[in-house]
């Protein structure tokens, strides 16, 4: 019995040394692996995102399942919104010219919005 516990601790300690400590919880959305952010990454400071699942620019525009981004090249993407879909921080609302991310999935050529991180 202890062989077997000490044995299971090894595989535990073995198990978490290998995933990085900065590893996001990933969400199963209409058979879409989508990451789930909950914070602004440090990366998507310097370009470095998830170009699959994210999104970043700065707000157009926002009505009710709508946003509208214009990202960094000049292009402005329409996004639509979702029941469920969660903007954080919660009970902020988009605003014109505001920073953010959103983070989501592409389904016949329209990007779906799972989460939308504001950003000061």
């Amino acid at each position: 019995m202890k062989i077997r516990l000490g044995f299971l601790a090894v595989l535990i300690a073995l198990g978490s040394a290998v995933l990085p400590a900065s590893a996001q919880e990933v969400i199963l959305v209409s058979g879409h692996s989508v990451p789930a952010y909950r914070t602004w990454q440090p990366g998507w400071d310097h370009g470095r995102f998830d170009r699959h699942h994210v999104i970043l620019g700065t707000v157009a525009s926002f009505a009710p399942y709508r946003l509208r981004v214009a990202r960094r090249d000049g292009v402005v993407q329409q996004i639509d919104l979702k029941n469920g879909t969660i903007i954080l921080p919660t009970g902020a609302t988009p605003t014109a010219t505001q920073h953010v991310a959103v983070v989501g999935y592409y389904s016949r050529g329209t990007f779906i919005a799972n989460r939308v991180l504001l950003h000061n």
